[in-house]
């Protein structure tokens, strides 16, 4: 049974596989960054390698459930080889759980693997931003923040096993190889989207209200040329943090940001930086405005990494448990 279904699934691994290796080596061949990584000059191989590597894990759940979970059932359903396949010695709760497990444990392999092996690599990339260097683009996003958490550290794994399971279970249902691909990718991709805001978000974040400072200040938004402020963020004083919420909280009976606002801070050409005036905000603070921040600080990294991986294995899990029951008592 073992060997059959190698034979089957041997030549999408080998795809899979076979891609997942080059990545592997891109990234041993241009070796690891400098750990004084300065983000603003970073090699340019570096950062291309580091982007592409970031989308393909990001892209690696959805093609294993789209490639290897979607046509295992399907494809005997939809040629009408099961009722041959089902009959023989083997029974169909085996059949199936040796395909499951061989196939779902290479998922999880090939994942984790990558997923370990870019946290590696990336080490010096997170040194630098937790001290405090700031960037544009793919090296100035946080592995806090949605897209980079989903592809680093061992929540792959779980990402992998719930598409795999998606899959599968889709084409046991439909019936069909290709719709059931197609069900398959969009389903994982709202979820990806769905799970920071509402799961992520709400897995105990931090709540701070902070007075605002020259020294907290993270920008205005501005209506306009010379427009009132319409919007104001702070930084918070743990780098490497994913910001959930910055809102300021005004004094009761006011409604907006007062005038004076504007000329708190004003441009220095010598410079090249805002000059901020401390007795501005220390008005704004009598005032009586506040700023709220709520945040995953970045030591919950892999807190929260084990909490979502266990979330994915069981509801791959449960997927499992109803292709089984599909397969057993409706097909």
């Amino acid at each position: 049974m073992i060997w059959l279904s190698w034979r089957q699934f041997r030549f999408p691994a080998s795809v899979i596989v076979t891609a997942a290796g080059l990545l592997a080596l891109a990234l041993l061949a241009v070796g690891l960054p400098d750990e004084a990584l300065n983000l603003f000059e970073a090699e340019r191989t570096h950062i291309q390698v580091y982007t592409i590597a970031t989308l393909a894990m990001l892209l690696l759940p959805a093609v294993i459930g789209m490639f290897w979970g979607a046509p295992l059932v399907a494809r005997e359903l939809e040629a009408g080889t099961h009722r041959l396949v089902w009959n023989q010695s083997v029974s169909r709760s085996r059949w199936l759980a040796t395909k499951l497990a061989l196939i779902g444990g290479a998922a999880a392999l090939v994942a984790g693997a990558l997923g370990l092996l870019l946290t590696w690599w990336a080490e010096a990339v997170h040194a630098a931003q937790v001290s405090g260097q700031e960037a544009q683009g793919i090296a100035g996003a946080l592995r806090m923040e949605p897209i980079m958490f989903a592809s680093r550290g061992i929540v792959p794994i779980g990402y992998a096993l719930f598409a795999f399971a998606l899959g599968v279970t889709a084409g046991t249902l439909i019936r069909r190889t290709v719709p059931a691909m197609a069900v398959t990718a969009a389903v994982f991709a709202l979820v990806q989207f769905a799970v920071p805001p509402f799961v992520r978000a709400h897995l105990g974040p931090t709540t701070r209200t902070v007075t605002v400072t020259p020294e907290n200040l993270g920008g205005f938004l501005i209506a306009g040329k010379g427009g009132p402020v319409v919007e104001m963020r702070v930084r918070t004083t743990e780098p490497g943090a994913w910001m959930i919420a910055n809102e300021t909280v005004a004094p009761p009976g006011q409604a907006g940001f007062p005038s004076f606002l504007t000329s708190c801070v004003r441009p220095d050409a010598k410079r090249m930086k805002p000059i901020a005036d401390p007795a501005c905000f220390q008005r704004l603070a009598d005032l009586g405005y506040r700023q709220r921040v709520v945040f995953q600080p970045a030591s919950r990294y892999w807190t929260l990494q084990a909490i979502e991986l266990a979330g994915f294995t069981a509801l791959a899990a449960g997927l499992f448990g109803l292709t089984a029951f599909w397969v057993r008592r409706r097909v």
